[in-house]
């Protein structure tokens, strides 16, 4: 790393003082001569810019944490279920992007470690390690909020997080993101986008297998047309799921799916069951801390949906 970062200032040095001699290529690791200065700062600048591992998975959270974080399997992991950031009053589902900062500040502040939705499979299904104080962070539907504030503040503060997709929102004019900003968000390793079907009905109501399937598979087929996503995780509309859902999901390759019963995870948690912690405006500073470390936390009002979609 000392090497790479010497490299890098010698070519920005030596750019800066018309130096023709010599000019670190980043790609490569060799030095050119006869190389203009304005083409030796873009190439120095450029070579600080990490390749992507070529097994990098389209929509999928790549996390880097410090060497020294210490690992052990926790007794419980609460996954956050947000919705809609912005300015909603009377509409508790509604979290305020000033309360979403002062709630990730927080976890920053008290050393917790967003996992991604891989690290929490390994932990409920084989009772992996994790990092010291974890949580996971999930926001559904696919809200434009979730572009212009959440990617961004994710971004700023270093945390995977996950994305539930209703993937037949997608470019509507009522508050949504477009495939051009997911596709964007799918190829920055930053969060994991998956599958919160296509049109968001109660699943269980859907009077035949083939109307579930559609509403799964479809949504599945959808996010890797438009994404290359090979999703693997998935949450229930509503909340909402019966045996015969489980199995499409089994069958379509998904390994884990999310409900919005209240409750964190356990390792033997079934992992097409795995219960949320509800986080809305509602949720003062002091009850969120609670969220995030007790399984029978005090409730809040029932949340109203912030759209049509919950």
């Amino acid at each position: 790393m000392f090497l790479s970062h010497w490299k890098k200032s010698a070519a920005v040095f030596a750019a800066l003082l018309g130096i023709s001699g010599a000019v670190f290529l980043g790609g490569c690791g060799m030095w050119k001569s006869g190389v203009p200065k304005e083409d030796a700062v873009n190439m120095a600048e450029a070579s600080s810019v990490k390749v992507k591992d070529p097994n990098f998975k389209p929509g999928t959270a790549i996390v880097h944490r410090d060497a020294d974080v210490e690992y052990s399997v926790p007794e419980g992991v609460s996954i956050l279920m947000y919705h809609m950031i912005g300015d909603m009053k009377n509409n508790s589902a509604v979290m305020t992007e000033d309360n979403l900062r002062i709630q990730m500040q927080y976890l920053k502040d008290h050393g917790y470690h967003p996992i991604t939705m891989q690290e929490l499979y390994d932990y409920v299904t084989k009772g992996e390690k994790l990092p010291s104080k974890p949580v996971c962070i999930t926001f559904d539907d696919g809200y434009l909020d979730s572009y212009t504030i959440v990617y961004p503040m994710m971004k700023e503060f270093g945390y995977p997080w996950t994305l539930f997709l209703i993937t037949d929102d997608v470019g509507k004019s009522y508050n949504r993101m477009t495939w051009e900003q997911l596709k964007e968000m799918a190829d920055s390793g930053a969060v994991t986008i998956a599958n919160h079907t296509l049109s968001h009905p109660k699943l269980h109501n859907l009077p035949t297998r083939a109307e579930k399937e559609n509403e799964i598979i479809g949504a599945n087929k959808a996010l890797k047309y438009h994404l290359g996503i090979d999703n693997l995780w998935f949450a229930y509309p509503y909340g909402d799921y019966d045996d015969e859902v489980i199995d499409i999901c089994k069958k379509a390759g998904i390994k884990l799916a999310v409900t919005t019963d209240a409750g964190r995870v356990h390792v033997g948690s079934y992992p097409y069951d795995l219960k949320r912690v509800y986080i809305g405006n509602n949720v003062s500073l002091a009850r969120f801390m609670e969220r995030l470390t007790k399984d029978n936390y005090a409730p809040c009002l029932l949340y109203t949906s912030p759209s049509p979609r919950d």
